[in-house]
């Protein structure tokens, strides 16, 4: 389905050394080169716009260092002394128009190549790993021959000589640069698999080539630029087997089977312990607390208010019925206490990632920890201001903690934000039925059917509502049942041997968990990812290249509102990214990027 990468060695690490920059020739700070060097606008370069883009959705996957904001600056000229690439300690990203050059040759690739050299920066910048930064300043005061250079000069020429610890460096930042695309959406397994036309590593192996140094040798022990390219496309081959988990994973888990998700995950957890893995993790443990929550909990007796959660698929939670030990209570509490250790840890890298502070100030709430949950979720409210989730969960821990006042400001100000959205009409209609306001809980949960009218939040209200009150809201228009959709040709149970012979071989086709509970992956030139278990199909993605519709005639690139009236009121699930719409009763998934579709699943209905 996603994305993948490729490249190679843009840069290295270590601490910083006073003597290579320092005052206002500072170069570890993006305001020297934004001083000193003309900016690629969008105007004189479409590029630079996409280039933005790109680094974007990076940064979106990847996260940030606690008080740096990642900053793009394309320098529009740049000399033979300027870096391809640098990533620099107070949060910029610099690149020179060369790197675009060399990322478009082949137009095709040119974004996955770009979001692959970004992501590889942006590596750097979370390691806190300037070695590179270092290296390029060597290279100039060894031209100068400066007095007093020589001493910085012959430290970064001894460690450049060191190319097995240079080339172990840039591996690291490569391989997270490839997970780090692939979360973001990009595919640079084409640059790893394909490029034999380009060799597009060889550019930044070459890049730090020790004898770009004045005075340096190269041992002749030591890789030529050409065999470090050679070594790392070789590895990244392997890289790209672990980040399919990943991808896996999120096909599971946006279409319900968090069980199979949690497992892809903390796999995929064990090779790369990103931020984002951790607070997949967690959420997929946090659906399963849920499901057990209300098979443990009697009708009215669990939690009174709806939470909103990253990848909330709790409307289905009744619908499940748990496997028999351990019992739901002590399920609940199991699953529950390894989401709040998963969210913590996400939170650990990145203080500012609001995603796990909601979803963690959702958990507390359900531990009974109201007053932690109130600052957690506070924390969230700054990291994504406005956002209508967050504020509804902060009212609901307010209210917790006994501060009606506060709970229902931060409701109204959820309604504020996004007058239709349903939970904190409902958490507004309850502290309404709390506090006997017949007519505020009424005027809520009227608002509320009309989003909602036939859901279990909407069976809750019916089901405290009086013969004479107002009337359940029709339905928004929903397509009669039907079977599975089909995609491409396949359908949902359908084995293997029934792919087309015309779709070539697969250009991905992996196995994971064993030989026991065997799960395949298998992804085609044609853009369709097929799933199964044991040969039998349990999913079909839709993306990159695809050309199918949905049963409904809907295609890649459709908007938001086609997706509603084609297929009705859906599940919505929140990613990183932004929203995905799920049908689990019609068995299709639906992901955005910029408000049009990215891609499509389809899943046998539950």
């Amino acid at each position: 389905m996603s994305r993948r990468y490729a490249a190679f060695g843009l840069l290295l690490a270590g601490a910083l050394t006073p003597l290579l920059w320092g005052g206002q020739d500072d170069r570890s700070r993006l305001d020297f080169w934004k001083a000193n060097y003309s900016e690629l606008t969008s105007a004189a370069d479409p590029r630079a716009a996409k280039a933005a883009e790109i680094f974007r959705r990076v940064v979106a996957a990847a996260g940030k260092r606690g008080g740096v904001v990642p900053t793009l600056f394309v320098i529009k000229d740049a000399g033979a002394a300027v870096p391809l690439a640098i990533a620099l300690p107070d949060g910029g990203i610099v690149i020179s128009r060369q790197v675009l050059d060399i990322c478009y040759k082949e137009p095709a690739n040119g974004d996955d190549r770009l979001a692959f050299i970004l992501a590889h920066e942006i590596a750097h910048q979370l390691k806190d790993d300037f070695w590179h930064l270092r290296f390029f300043q060597a290279v100039e005061l060894s031209q100068k021959a400066k007095p007093g250079d020589a001493a910085a000069v012959e430290e970064v020429r001894t460690i450049a000589g060191r190319s097995d610890d240079a080339l172990l460096k840039e591996l690291q930042c490569d391989e997270y640069g490839i997970v780090y695309a692939s979360m973001a959406g990009f595919d640079t397994r084409a640059i790893v698999m394909e490029d034999d036309k380009v060799n597009f590593f060889k550019y930044f192996a070459a890049a730090l080539d020790p004898e770009n140094i004045k005075g340096a040798t190269r041992d002749a022990t030591h890789p030529t630029p050409e065999a470090r390219a050679a070594a790392v496309k070789a590895r990244l081959l392997q890289v790209l087997d672990v980040v399919d988990l990943f991808d896996l994973g999120v096909i599971f888990y946006q279409t319900g089977d968090t069980e199979t998700a949690a497992r892809l995950f903390a796999e995929f957890l064990r090779y790369y312990p990103g931020r984002e893995v951790y607070h997949d993790l967690a959420a997929c443990h946090h659906q399963l607390a849920l499901k057990a929550y209300h098979v443990w909990k009697a009708e009215g007796q669990d939690f009174p208010f709806k939470l909103s959660l990253t990848f909330d698929t709790s409307t289905r939670a009744r619908k499940i019925v748990l496997r028999g030990e351990p019992g739901p209570e002590a399920r609940f509490k199991e699953e529950l206490a390894k989401a709040v250790e998963l969210y913590r840890s996400a939170l650990g890298q990145d203080p500012a990632y609001w995603p796990s502070a909601n979803n963690l100030g959702c958990a507390l709430l359900l531990q009974e920890n109201a007053y932690e949950a109130v600052a957690v979720l506070q924390k969230a409210a700054q990291g994504s201001p406005g956002s209508a989730q967050v504020l509804s969960n902060l009212g609901v821990a307010f209210y917790q903690t006994e501060n009606a006042a506060k709970a229902k400001e931060k409701l109204q100000a959820a309604l504020t934000s996004s007058p239709d959205f349903d939970a904190a009409l409902y958490n507004l209609g309850q502290i309404a039925s709390a506090e006997s306001d017949a007519a505020g809980a009424s005027r809520y949960w009227d608002a509320y059917l009309k989003i909602d009218p036939d859901g279990p939040w909407a069976g809750r209200i019916l089901a405290k509502r009086t013969p004479g009150q107002a009337p359940k809201a029709a339905a928004m228009p929903v397509p009669a049942a039907s079977p599975p959709e089909p995609l491409a040709e396949l359908k949902i149970g359908d084995y293997t041997d029934a792919v087309p012979a015309d779709w070539g071989a697969p250009v991905v086709k992996k196995t994971f968990f064993g030989e026991d509970r065997p799960v395949s992956l298998m992804s085609y030139a044609n853009g369709v990812t097929v799933v199964a278990k044991e040969d039998e199909i349990v999913r079909l993605a839709a993306s990159g290249a695809c050309r199918a519709k949905t049963a409904q005639g809907l295609s890649l690139g459709a908007g938001r509102a086609d997706v509603l009236a084609a297929y009705g009121r859906p599940v919505e699930i929140w990613t990183s990214e932004g929203e995905a719409l799920a049908y689990p009763g019609r068995g299709i998934a639906f992901t955005f990027r910029d408000g049009k579709v990215a891609s499509w699943i389809v899943f046998k209905p539950v």
